[in-house]
């Protein structure tokens, strides 16, 4: 790589895919509805032709599939830009927001590139309390921002918990629930907050394609909150940011309700089956009720070499050096067949 190229200050997980079982950006190893795929190939005619204003046909059937108003929809390159345009929105240089030190890098970069004081609090437990973040909160805090589930903790909250934290949150503190896994989340107590809406104008809930529907590289997102709020995004919107066959694909993802229930439950099942047969002794394994797992190693130097030992194999995993989490890794869950190789390297794996 030429030494003079400008470089990113996000992060991501490993460049390799071709030969390689990848699994260190919890992907949707299974790829594509066939659906998703046959109206891509459709489609690819009209690539000339500049996508929908403001992607509207998207966001009906977003609107049709979890009964929202699509006036109250806002559509991104992927969930990040709706996150960049939250901050582009609502705070200036100097605003105050809040997150959780071991979340979503784009909150911190953000927050760096909008030159906003960050208040950080500390989920070295992984799983915590909602009223300790609340202490976090001052009268001067723009934005909060709160993923559920959290990547890459795991971290969860439910309905009752969820709901209490906002009716104490100041209302003048824009609370931003970052809801990327939740179609994962087979759980009658959870809200992936977009009912809630209605009810707390403070609140913006964004959600991406990129995981559950396996979209990530067609990069699009969405956002849900009040009339007011949505407005006054889209201000900072680009008109096109989202193309013609990333909203097609996405379209037909929605209507693919039986291929969405079915990678719901090969993601359970093939996280059980990867939790009950890797047995090494240098290993904590960590469950989330996402798509993936975490390792826990007893130092920085293990996980280095379990992840370099894997990636001469043709795994990719991804350290969480990045996240200020040396000696934890993320293993996205991949295929069944995935699962196997993996589960045989990790149990010959030696220290």
């Amino acid at each position: 790589m030429n030494r003079n190229q400008p470089k990113n200050t996000y992060q991501g997980g490993a460049e390799q895919f071709v030969g390689f079982i990848r699994l260190s950006s919890n992907e949707n190893s299974y790829g594509p509805s066939s659906d998703v795929i046959n109206e891509i190939k459709k489609n690819t005619k009209f690539s000339n032709i500049y996508p929908e204003l403001d992607g509207e046909s998207l966001r009906k059937e977003i609107s049709k599939s979890y009964s929202i108003k699509p006036n109250q929809i806002i559509l991104g390159a992927g969930s990040d830009e709706v996150l960049q345009m939250i901050y582009a929105t609502f705070t200036k240089p100097g605003d105050e927001v809040v997150f959780t030190k071991y979340s979503f890098a784009m909150y911190s970069i953000y927050a760096k590139n909008f030159k906003c004081k960050t208040r950080i609090f500390d989920d070295k437990k992984f799983q915590f309390d909602l009223d300790n973040l609340l202490k976090c909160v001052t009268s001067k805090t723009k934005i909060l921002f709160l993923a559920n589930p959290n990547n890459p903790t795991g971290s969860v909250f439910y309905k009752k918990e969820l709901t209490k934290f906002l009716n104490k949150i100041n209302k003048k503190t824009l609370v931003v629930l970052d809801s990327a896994y939740c179609e994962y989340i087979d759980n009658k107590n959870y809200d992936d907050g977009l009912k809630l809406v209605s009810k707390f104008p403070n609140l913006i809930v964004t959600r991406s394609f990129s995981k559950i529907f396996a979209l990530g590289g067609l990069r699009v997102g969405w956002g849900y909150s009040n009339l007011k709020n949505i407005i006054k995004m889209y201000e900072h919107k680009k008109p096109f940011n989202v193309t013609r066959l990333s909203c097609i694909a996405a379209i037909a993802s929605l209507r693919s309700k039986e291929w969405l229930k079915q990678n719901i439950k090969k993601n359970i099942d093939n996280k059980k089956f990867t939790l009950k047969n890797i047995s090494n002794d240098a290993i904590t394994l960590i469950d989330t009720t996402a798509n993936f797992v975490l390792l826990e190693f007893q130092n920085k130097i293990i996980a280095k070499k379990y992840v370099k030992f894997l990636n001469q194999n043709k795994i990719t995993v991804r350290s969480l050096a990045s996240y200020k989490l040396p000696s934890h890794v993320r293993m996205t869950i991949g295929t069944k067949a995935d699962m196997k190789e993996v589960i045989r390297l990790t149990n010959q794996f030696d220290v």
